[in-house]
């Protein structure tokens, strides 16, 4: 699964890491597969990655559940970059067509962004890939279910691309503690997680909550963010405010004035181009049906693990950088 050696893979070595990409001045083409709207994390994953030079956005996709909601949230964020060359894609409809950051969305309609919009997130996903003259990464940040519709419809898809999560927990849950809990993108659908599992794609890598569940931006890092008038930082701020009280989860205590929220999506952006502050380990995992991802040697599939930070600091203040540089 990881030692096939083609032209395709070597175009991939430049987002290993940092300094392989500072050689190399070709932008990653990339699929965000997101469940944006719920967790705030999936927008500042999303503008992160809009601010990054060694990745190319070429579609959003998003997964089952509310997708006028999601694809108007996109769509404005989109349009707040000034990106419009970005396709959007929607997935099918599931529950509610609302969600946690609506209030921040105001009268914004669909119709009104300027890019392609389409309704089947795998079609798209598909199409995507299958037409790019480069592998294509898909950094996938909420529930499979669209991602592994795609390769039922299309299984060569993998052998294209570049598959990189925000799925699991492999020795640390929630909070940063042991043991490993079951994961919110697995436990939606573990089936579709066992299904990309099973893929051939040219590299399969995870940030789990031992690594990504740790990212909460506070003291200068989120001062800096919060007091930015970049119009990225003002949307995650903004974005962050009208989705506390949607979040029942979060401490009734929480003051956001003083931290963040955890940041689990933008963990997977920064694998895409640079996994120097991470530890990488290959495990072989195995997705139960509750949820979990086992470290199983008899049935797991080798997946690359991003299990401890190298430089966590470093990171955040990477991601605040990206996220204040217009101001």
């Amino acid at each position: 699964m990881f030692d096939r050696r083609t032209l395709l893979l070597s175009s991939l070595a430049l987002s290993v890491a940092g300094p392989v990409a500072a050689r190399t001045p070709k932008p990653v083409p990339v699929i965000f597969h997101t469940d944006i709207g719920g967790d705030v994390d999936d927008t500042f994953a999303l503008l992160y990655l809009l601010r990054r030079p060694e990745l190319a956005l070429k579609l959003v996709a998003t997964d089952a559940g509310s997708p006028q909601y999601k694809a108007r949230l996109t769509a404005k964020l989109l349009t707040l970059a000034g990106r419009s060359d970005v396709a959007i894609a929607m997935g099918r409809p599931k529950g509610e067509e609302t969600g946690a950051q609506a209030e921040w969305l105001g009268d914004y309609t669909l119709a009104s962004y300027r890019g392609v919009v389409r309704k089947d997130a795998a079609l798209a996903m598909i199409d995507t890939v299958m037409a790019s003259p480069d592998p294509v990464t898909i950094i996938s940040v909420g529930p499979a279910t669209e991602l592994a519709e795609a390769l039922r419809r299309e299984p060569q898809l993998a052998r294209k691309a570049r598959f990189i999560g925000m799925f699991g927990s492999v020795r640390i849950g929630y909070k940063g503690v042991a043991p490993a809990d079951a994961e919110y993108n697995v436990k939606v659908d573990p089936a579709a997680l066992r299904t990309i599992f099973e893929a051939d794609w040219l590299g399969c890598s995870i940030t789990p909550l031992d690594t990504c569940g740790l990212v909460t931006l506070d003291g200068a890092d989120w001062q800096k963010l919060w007091h930015s008038r970049d119009p990225f930082a003002v949307a995650c701020i903004e974005n962050s405010k009208v989705w506390l009280p949607n979040a029942p989860w979060m401490a009734k205590d929480f003051d956001l004035t003083q931290q963040s929220s955890v940041q689990f999506d933008a963990v997977a952006v920064e694998m895409a181009f640079d996994e120097s502050k991470l530890a990488m380990e290959t495990l072989p995992l195995r997705v139960t049906d509750e949820g979990m991802t086992l470290i199983d040697p008899g049935k797991g599939r080798p997946v690359r693990v991003a299990t401890q930070w190298k430089d966590l600091p470093g990171f955040k203040r990477q991601l605040v950088g990206g996220l204040t540089r217009g101001a």
